[in-house]
């Protein structure tokens, strides 16, 4: 199997209603010599704040002197990020090893006429690749959900994190905020400490009572207090008080007042696992989680531009909240484009309202993108200037062209839009 056709078994396995479930999965694993057995693994699911945690807690461990793996989704710009060792992705020849690797266990299990689905793939890969880079730790994503997800095959991780709950997946998980908090909690194993973040009470209250019921050690990242903040484009510094290390002050290298949350549960989840502060500071200090309030700095041929995932109504109210506190009175164009399976229309309302002008597209290749006249229908927004662009190479343009260069762009909604724009300033900026 070459690089090529690495790529091409995955790509040939994206098909709708594809999974196999568990029970295939663990024959697939089994026949790979059960590598998710071997692995220290630190399982982290909710709806959002996720990859910022995942990015966070393997800086710290990192920062401890561990030889740690993330596995996380989805991917901007290639799927080579979604294994990481480090800050180091895995490479073309590690793909295709372990690529005909799992190919050769979905032949033993399903046949030669079917394959898993495109994520189960994906998770057959991590483990087998983690496993064999014989990482310290190993950080893993939920792809959606929880209970029923891929990766939720671990018998019994080191730790189990769930993070911000809200409305997403709503055709999977339930269309109530309890119903999916109790699909994300499904991660939480019997005896296994899990941390969680601050939800509000009626899901917290859902997430603690499974945990207790499971004799799982409860770490709340509200027992970290932040105080002292101090915001801004590249970054936000903070102080931090616990019993268990006292008061530490830390320059968190991430923008945005919601990554404090993300930060506190990943602080929490360093306390469960003993690392000490000096870790934690600079494993903080050194992070990155691209396409996430993300500071592209300005050239002398075009304004400021922030990439920030906002692909549900969550998070689009943390990004539009952050969106004019971070960049003050500057003119603000905003580039969005969001997929149809999302409440598109309220996501759009309120990413708009901070904006002075909107540009209303969509990513380049993918099939489930709302088309940008209907995003602008709804809106329906004529107090302000609106653009409607079908290429997000020609609405960046639109967007810089429409701009002042002290103004700032700020693209938001799919994160495959994202990866879009970020591949194309990467690009401009070489």
């Amino acid at each position: 199997m070459t690089f090529e056709q690495a790529q091409q078994y995955l790509f040939d396995s994206w098909r709708v209603d594809n999974k196999k479930g568990h029970a295939k999965l663990l024959d697939a694993l089994a026949f790979l010599g059960d590598p998710q057995e071997r692995l220290k693994i630190i399982h982290v699911a909710g709806t959002n704040g996720k990859g910022s945690f995942c990015a966070m807690m393997a800086s710290i461990l990192t920062a401890e002197g561990h030889r740690v793996g993330c596995f996380t989704s989805p991917h901007l710009e290639t799927f080579h990020e979604r294994f990481k060792i480090g800050n180091t992705m895995i490479s073309d020849d590690d793909f295709t090893r372990h690529m005909r690797r799992v190919a050769d266990a979905s032949r033993h299990v399903l046949g030669d006429d079917a394959s898993f689905s495109y994520f189960e793939i994906f998770v057959l890969l991590a483990f087998d690749y983690f496993c064999a880079a014989k990482v310290d730790y190993l950080v893993l994503e939920v792809g959606i959900g929880g209970r029923l997800d891929a990766t939720n095959i671990i018998k019994k991780p080191l730790l189990s994190v769930i993070m911000s709950i809200g409305m997403d997946h709503m055709e999977i998980l339930g269309d109530t905020v309890e119903a999916i908090a109790r699909e994300k909690a499904g991660i939480i194993k019997e005896n296994c400490p899990v941390v969680l973040y601050p939800n509000p009470h009626v899901v917290y209250n859902i997430i603690e009572d499974i945990a207790v019921a499971k004799n799982a050690t409860v770490y709340p990242a509200a027992a970290v207090k932040i105080s002292d903040v101090q915001s801004g484009l590249h970054g936000t510094e903070f102080a931090a008080r616990h019993a268990y290390f006292g008061k530490i002050y830390i320059k968190l290298s991430m923008a945005g007042q919601y990554q404090l949350q993300n930060a506190s549960c990943a602080i929490a989840a360093a306390i469960a696992l003993g690392v000490d502060s000096a870790a934690i500071c600079d494993g903080l200090a050194a992070v990155r989680w691209p396409g996430r309030m993300e500071a592209v700095d300005a050239t002398t041929t075009r304004p400021l531009v922030i990439l920030e995932g906002a692909h549900n109504l969550q998070g689009a109210a943390a990004a539009a909240e952050n969106m004019r506190n971070l960049l003050g009175d500057r003119q603000i164009t905003l580039l969005v484009g969001v997929l149809n399976n999302k409440e598109y229309t309220e996501i759009v309302r309120v990413l708009a309202a901070p904006a002075d002008k909107v540009v209303f597209t969509q990513p380049l290749y993918n099939h489930r993108a709302t088309p940008p006249d209907e995003l602008a229908a709804a809106l329906g927004d004529t107090a302000r200037q609106t653009y409607v662009v079908d290429n997000c190479v020609d609405a960046l343009k639109q967007a810089v062209e429409i701009t002042p260069t002290d103004g700032a762009i700020f693209c938001s909604g799919s994160l495959y839009l994202i990866g879009d724009v970020r591949k194309l300033l990467l690009n401009t900026n070489s």
